[in-house]
């Protein structure tokens, strides 16, 4: 299977030059996390920037200093089993297809799951649950925005769940709703604010509720978690199969769902990130 054969051809990008609002107001209207770069008034693909880029240098507008510059890439005749691996070996969710340094495409996981495993027959009979993540990074509902982010940050993780007074599932809550809520503010002496010292941080709290990320703040709003945490949450169960997960996670553009029991209990989180190696292994068979 080539990389064609799955691929979005209609792309949104963005173009230098160009401005964090740019990304910012496409990523919202789009509902997406993670854009390709083109030169202004061509198809030439010259970077990749996600929100991750954004949150990482909160402090910089221009696209070409938040973006990633030549980005890895794959054409249309690509493999799709090469694609995939390239895709778990560097972390990545996405791959911008190219042909002759024009853009002309995007391969993601779920573009990837669609095709591999969404009809496949082995697929709707395999269960979910050698694949649930039982590791669940959680918060409670009344733990304020900024400490929710920290965990999630010291986590490793790009979403927490959010848990009630009595354990149950409440919401939860991720990195793209912490930029969507986020104010930068620019300050200078933040080592000093922070520990009255010269030396600089790479995170901490300050006297103002502000969460310190590399010299710059990123400020948000003291609000409990509850209050703009997602609710109405699409879950699976553990007796789902993989075929079944995979349109699930296709069909509400979600990357991740907590699996609940036939009691409704949580007992993980199924990541289509973690079926991506099944789907690499089917295109063996």
């Amino acid at each position: 299977m080539k990389v064609s054969e799955c691929m979005q051809s209609d792309v949104i990008h963005v173009v230098v030059p160009g401005t964090r609002e740019d990304v910012l107001h496409l990523m919202a209207e789009q509902q997406i996390n993670g854009v390709p770069v083109c030169k202004k008034g061509t198809k030439t693909l010259v970077g990749m920037i996600t929100r991750s880029d954004l949150l990482r240098k909160p402090d910089e507008n221009q696209i070409g200093m938040l973006m990633v510059r030549d980005p890895v890439t794959v054409t249309p005749r690509t493999e799709v089993k090469t694609a995939a691996k390239t895709i778990m070996e560097k972390g990545f969710r996405r791959l911008p297809v190219v042909d002759k340094d024009n853009l002309v495409g995007l391969v993601s996981i779920p573009d990837i799951l669609g095709a591999v495993l969404e009809n496949d027959d082995k697929s709707q009979k395999a269960s979910i649950m050698p694949y649930v993540n039982k590791q669940i990074v959680a918060v409670w509902s009344e733990t304020p925005l900024p400490l929710s982010y920290m965990i999630m940050e010291m986590a490793g993780k790009t979403s927490l769940v959010v848990l009630n007074d009595g354990g149950g599932i409440a919401g939860m809550i991720s990195v793209s709703d912490y930029l969507r809520l986020s104010e930068v503010q620019i300050e200078d002496n933040i080592s000093k604010t922070y520990s009255g010292e010269e030396s600089a941080v790479e995170w901490g709290w300050t006297s103002k509720d502000f969460l310190v990320v590399t010299k710059k703040l990123l400020q948000l709003p003291q609000v409990p978690v509850k209050d703009v945490m997602t609710k109405n949450l699409i879950n699976v169960s553990e007796v789902m199969s993989v075929a079944d997960c995979v349109r699930i996670l296709r069909k509400n553009d979600i990357d991740q769902a907590p699996v609940v029991s036939a009691s409704g209990s949580l007992i993980g989180m199924i990541e289509d990130k973690d079926l991506l190696k099944l789907a690499f292994e089917s295109l063996d068979s």
